[in-house]
């Protein structure tokens, strides 16, 4: 659904003039005809600014509480829209959390897997001594480094 300048400020309680202000300084979008006239999208303006209240139901009509409304304003329907999409995002959210969170307890189980897993040391022939390969790196001054060129 798309508002007229006044329509939007009708529907907000906002001044024309806070309408364009906030259309000319980026912070809500609209389209301009070639008259001049602005043609903003619901779901923008209300993005931008809360929708007003009408009136409130037990100061203005006391006789009325017990009534509801039969048809939604376009507020609501704005909301109920928007509460449609976050829940859907929500739930993308949360099915990604849980592929993530299955990820990682497969790769933990592997880094354990590996690091349990003994060396393979190869047999040696009967009778001979298996020599242990030696796992501290040698530790070797500048000069000997330097020697070796």
């Amino acid at each position: 659904m798309q508002f007229s300048l006044s329509q939007a400020a009708k529907e907000t309680g906002k001044g024309k003039s806070s309408i364009h202000r906030a259309i000319k300084s980026g912070r809500l979008s609209a389209r301009r005809h070639e008259d001049g006239t602005y043609s903003i999208d619901a779901s923008e303006l209300f993005r931008a600014f809360p929708p007003a209240l009408s009136e409130p139901m037990a100061e203005q009509r006391p006789e009325l509480h017990h009534e509801l409304p039969v048809t939604p304003t376009v507020a609501e329907e704005v909301l109920r829209v928007r509460v449609e999409m976050l829940t859907a995002q929500l739930e993308r959210e949360q099915e990604t959390v849980a592929d993530l969170r299955r990820r990682l307890d497969r790769a933990e189980e592997r880094i354990l897997a590996l690091s349990h897993t003994p060396a393979a040391i190869p047999a040696a022939p009967s009778g001979a001594s298996v020599q242990q390969p030696d796992l501290k790196p040698s530790r070797r001054g500048l000069w000997a480094f330097l020697r070796r060129f």
